[in-house]
């Protein structure tokens, strides 16, 4: 019986630690990106630091789906850690989507992390 108990609780603790690692993963809050076009490739962005807020960034992309271009939207950023909020620009430019050819030499897009 304590055997049981003693795995019912650690199953409990472990369930609640994974909770609130979970509550702690920045959620992507919107991404808008050119009808057609979708994420390929997306850097994890769980190792980048702490922070509270809302990390929103404009970028443009390419014809081949690379991201030539990333920069906080300052209006809906709301982390002020300015190393932070470049860590999490520098992640965007890594992000790939599908190549598209009949696409303009340039489509623009934007995204928002929220962080806790």
């Amino acid at each position: 019986m304590k055997k049981i108990i003693t795995t019912c609780l650690t199953a409990l603790l472990i369930a609640g630690s994974l909770n609130l690692f979970a509550d702690k993963l920045p959620k992507k809050e919107y991404v808008k990106v050119p009808d057609g076009r979708s994420i390929t490739m997306q850097p994890s962005i769980n190792h980048l630091g702490h922070a509270n807020g809302i990390v929103a960034i404009d970028f443009v992309m390419d014809k081949k789906g690379n991201v030539i271009s990333a920069h906080a939207d300052r209006r809906h950023t709301t982390v002020k850690d300015k190393n932070f909020v470049r860590k999490v620009e520098e992640a965007v430019m890594a992000i790939k989507f599908n190549k598209d050819k009949h696409a303009p030499d340039e489509q623009r897009g934007s995204l928002a992390y929220s962080f806790r």
